[in-house]
């Protein structure tokens, strides 16, 4: 029987008894990525704030999937919240599913035909930045970039150099 040792936000952490191994737990809330592609083909990264830190992050947006939400729908309500966007094309692009030690579930989109609707936004982005995918591919395999991060261009590249998808 697992034990619950902390519940945040963010993360869980538990605890369960197996035979002579104590299993420790992280469960991750799930998320949406969004990879922004502009009308030039560019992919818009966002700069935030890193919590609890004097840092500054530059990441694909991203929000939190809320209780009984779908992901797509999380994903264009933090598009909304974060940028002050709306894209007219969704492509779902790829699912991450870790049910190991770290539990986590991440949706990755591709949006498309961006237009700025509001320029009210909930503060948490602080810039964006417009590359060609050659550049975060490049950036990627320099170690810039989370490992998750560095997976998802590097198929990204992949993809769009053998044409199986076009920005």
């Amino acid at each position: 029987m697992e034990n619950e040792i902390f519940s945040g936000k963010i993360l869980r952490l538990t605890t369960e008894q197996m035979e002579d191994i104590l299993v420790e737990r992280v469960y991750i809330v799930p998320s949406v990525h969004t990879i922004l592609v502009t009308d030039e083909g560019l992919i818009r990264l966002t700069t935030e704030k890193k919590i609890g830190k004097d840092e500054v992050k530059e990441k694909f947006q991203a929000g939190i999937i809320e209780q009984n939400e779908e992901p797509l729908e999380t994903a264009k309500r933090e598009l909304l919240e974060e940028l002050g966007l709306v894209a007219k094309e969704w492509q779902e692009f790829e699912r991450f599913i870790s049910n190991e030690t770290v539990d986590t579930y991440r949706v990755y989109y591709i949006a498309r035909g961006l237009s700025q609707v509001s320029e009210e936004t909930d503060g948490e982005v602080l810039s964006t930045e417009d590359y060609t995918l050659e550049e975060l591919y490049e950036r990627a395999m320099k170690g810039d970039y989370s490992a998750t991060t560095q997976a998802i261009l590097a198929r990204l590249h992949y993809l769009v150099q053998k044409g199986e998808l076009v920005l």
